[in-house]
């Protein structure tokens, strides 16, 4: 079996969890793996696209084709898997609850040229059922291998993680007011991991203790785990329920506690003062991470469900072999 999986950057963590992380599994398993980057535009997509008649299937990942790029893939595909972690059919800063136009047409059109959608949750599993022949709901997942809990030395003030990027960077503002007059109360420091700082209105928080850490593919395991709480805020847009919490993931999967905002699937992974916390608002923000601050034995209890949680739930582990069965089926292939 043949599989070209089609992204627009390696890079992007869409790709390295939905589909990098999967290749080794699938090619020990007999399944010849062709990543290609997708062109920006013209005549090497289409080449690109041509070429791909070889291939059992193409895995093409989130991104969403104009009509002339559908129909030149369409032929040359034998079967093609339309992968979607994102509420797509939305533009990232949509609040009106409305799709808009031309990425809804796009969306619909996506769905039904593929022989099979999979869908991060089941928000975005919903949105493809009413337009694709066959759905399933696939999770994002972690390599718990790699992203695993370090032997933690106690952190005196502890430290309290987000990690994002330029596109995200505005998320952590809503929750700088509750660390500001947390900041007064309880001793930390709070430690930015991104490509930037930009965007991030620490300024007007001068409570708040900050350091800025570059974001790098090397380091990023042991940011993670540097981090004694992780953060998740999200504003409750179309765009952020359509997420699929792989940063609370990693959080739990490295033994951190996540504070989380309730937007989405990861009201579905975490159970609020077991597995990690859900926080709505300013006062539910600053309450969980006080409690989590002041109890380092509670951040013990809480990380070990959260990473207990990951591993038979939202595990590579458990998920490859999903996958592979997935393809085969829809291939042709018999399970040996």
């Amino acid at each position: 079996m043949k599989i070209a999986f089609l992204t627009t950057r390696l890079e992007k963590p869409s790709y390295r969890f939905r589909v990098g992380q999967f290749l080794p599994f699938l090619e020990q398993h007999g399944v010849a793996c062709a990543p290609f980057i997708i062109p920006p535009v013209g005549l090497a997509r289409v080449r690109l696209f041509l070429g791909l008649r070889g291939y059992d299937a193409v895995f093409l990942q989130k991104k969403m084709l104009g009509p002339f790029d559908r129909l030149i893939l369409r032929r040359a595909a034998r079967r093609i898997v339309y992968d979607v972690d994102d509420a797509v059919m939305f533009g990232e800063h949509d609040r009106s609850g409305a799709p808009r136009r031309l990425r809804m047409r796009r969306f619909r059109a996506m769905a039904r040229m593929s022989d099979l959608v999979l869908a991060g949750n089941d928000t975005l599993r919903q949105a493809a059922a009413a337009h694709a022949a066959r759905v399933f709901c696939f999770p994002t997942v972690v390599d718990t291998d790699q992203y695993r809990p370090e032997a933690r030395v106690p952190r005196t003030p502890p430290v309290i993680g987000w990690s994002g990027s330029r596109s995200t960077n505005a998320y952590l503002n809503a929750v700088l007011p509750a660390l500001d007059r947390l900041a007064g109360r309880v001793p930390f420091t709070l430690r930015v991991v991104s490509d930037t700082p930009a965007g991030i209105d620490l300024a007007r928080h001068g409570n708040v203790r900050a350091e800025f850490s570059r974001w790098s593919a090397a380091t990023e395991r042991d940011d993670f785990r540097g981090f004694d709480i992780g953060l998740m805020p999200l504003p409750d847009t179309p765009w952020a329920r359509g997420k699929c919490a792989l940063k609370a993931l990693v959080y739990m999967a490295c033994g951190v506690p996540a504070v989380c905002s309730p937007v989405g699937v990861v009201s579905t992974i975490i159970t609020n003062g077991r597995n990690g916390f859900l926080a709505a608002s300013g006062g539910e923000w600053e309450g969980a991470l006080e409690r989590l601050l002041r109890d380092a034995a509670l951040r013990r209890e809480v990380s070990a469900r959260g990473r207990e949680t990951v591993e038979e739930r939202y595990s590579l582990a458990a998920h490859a072999p999903r996958l592979l069965a997935i393809l085969r089926d829809l291939c042709g292939e018999d399970t040996p």
